[in-house]
């Protein structure tokens, strides 16, 4: 995964979505379990992949600060988005009374692979960077 940026937050969402969606429909039918509300899921997916893009893509604004508090407050970003969501759904129409717990636990699966996967591509890429930079300055002495 390549760093998030404007050039690239289409595609990474469309791969996200596609990967969770995948995974959904694979453990509902290893599970026989068909879903009643999967139009709205479905949308309800997209909209959790794009808040999940793009709090990570805030990584490239809060590089000075150290990692696991970043991480910390991305997540909570996510949580208090999806606090946020079901709330106004339960505005706008009932909700279960577990709701909440149901979709915190279903934005924190996503959002943790999607953070191993784009923190380990962006240390690869700093890595490779500080070799191609030592490589440089070894060559210039």
């Amino acid at each position: 995964m390549k760093l998030i940026n404007r050039k690239n937050f289409i595609s990474i969402v469309c791969i996200s979505f596609t990967l969770v969606v995948c995974g959904k429909l694979i453990l509902e039918g290893l599970m026989g379990f068909t879903d009643k509300n999967y139009t709205m899921n479905i949308f309800a997916i997209l909209g959790f992949s794009i808040i999940i893009t793009a709090v990570l893509a805030l990584h490239f604004y809060l590089q000075k600060f150290p990692l696991i508090p970043v991480l910390i407050g991305q997540y909570l970003g996510v949580v208090g988005l999806t606090v946020a969501f079901v709330k106004i759904t339960d505005f706008i129409a009932d909700t279960e009374t577990n709701a909440m717990i149901q979709m915190i636990a279903s934005v924190t699966i996503p959002f943790i692979i999607s953070a191993i996967v784009y923190y380990i591509a962006f240390f690869r890429q700093v890595n490779k960077a500080n070799d191609i930079l030592s490589e440089i300055t070894s060559e210039n002495k």
